[in-house]
């Protein structure tokens, strides 16, 4: 049952609740809890194909495997705001610090639908009122380098989520690990978000679970260039969703980072491949000392979203 039905149950005299915020998160959101985590984190990341299992750098590795909080710099900030249409954001802060082979992270992730109208049928003119649904999701974390380039992860993770009138809380937790077989090659596995059952009036769901694996590969051409390349594989066991994301990253005098990625697949009855309108992702990033920003853009067309822009800013201390 959706959660429009259960509102109509809840309190309306006839009628079906209609929402009137056109888009996936909305209809997502109707059948699973939290489906605002799918949206991946960081526009470095989203920039190059929306991967970083093995790859992910700043702060922004809490949010891809909790095992890459053990590298990069000593202390590390990301901040990320989106906007979509008619009010509905996204808005995030994640903080590491290093100690030496340990590490320590926190993060508070915000969704927010904006001010929806209410109405008993399409053709009504006049709402009955409004409402609003909100996600907040706040994550403490640890890491630790176990041997010498093996890291293992952890985040304890708070839920909470409303929904009009009915609101509801539970826990959960990822797991991540990364290895370095050689310099500059790593291999990373993480569950994020495994969380245990939340309920908004009588219907139980669950966080959206996602299980990636992956690698990434890093290598100085010279003084002033050096590339990335990513490759993950990620499953969404509740949706029965599998995706397979590339990624390439160019640095330019440790400046100025190009980037572009593909997104493959992804499930729709059957396994099929996404169409050109939606298979490329593009961004950018500048540095300069302990700041940089991240520009992604990447189109969202099976979600009626057209082309979505995500930027971040990083911060980072030794």
């Amino acid at each position: 049952m959706l959660r429009s039905s259960k509102l109509s149950n809840a309190g309306l005299k006839t009628g079906i609740l209609f929402l009137l915020l056109s888009g996936a998160f909305l209809m997502l959101a109707a059948a699973q809890g939290y489906a605002s985590l799918k949206i991946a984190a960081g526009a470095r990341e989203v920039g190059m194909g929306e991967t970083g299992v093995a790859g992910a750098s700043s702060a922004d590795a809490l949010r891809w495997n909790p095992a890459l909080m053990v590298k990069g710099a000593g202390i590390e900030a990301s901040m990320h705001h989106t906007l979509w249409f008619l009010g509905t954001s996204q808005s995030s802060l994640l903080i590491k610090r290093r100690l030496g082979r340990f590490s320590i992270g926190a993060e508070a992730i915000y969704f927010s639908s904006g001010e929806i109208e209410l109405r008993d049928s399409i053709s009504s003119p006049d709402p009955l009122g409004s409402y609003h649904f909100a996600d907040l999701s706040l994550g403490l974390g640890v890491g630790v380098e176990v041997v010498r380039g093996t890291r293992i992860g952890f985040v304890a993770r708070y839920y909470h989520e409303r929904l009009w009138s009915y609101s509801d809380h539970t826990w959960g937790f990822d797991v991540g690990l990364n290895y370095t077989p050689l310099s500059g090659f790593d291999l990373g596995a993480s569950v994020l978000d495994f969380g245990f059952d939340m309920h908004l009036d009588a219907e139980g769901f669950k966080p959206p679970m996602t299980i990636r694996v992956g690698g990434a590969y890093a290598h100085d051409w010279s003084q002033n260039f050096a590339t990335v390349l990513n490759l993950d594989f990620l499953y969404r066991p509740y949706d029965k969703e599998p995706g397979l994301r590339t990624g390439l990253e160019a640095k330019i005098f440790n400046i100025l980072a190009l980037r572009a990625g593909a997104k493959f697949l992804y499930m729709d009855e059957d396994l099929k491949l996404l169409s050109p309108s939606e298979l490329l992702t593009f961004g950018l990033g500048v540095q300069h000392d302990w700041v940089s920003l991240d520009y992604a853009i990447v189109p969202y067309e099976r979600l009626d979203l057209g082309l979505t822009h995500r930027i971040s800013l990083n911060l980072a201390f030794d």
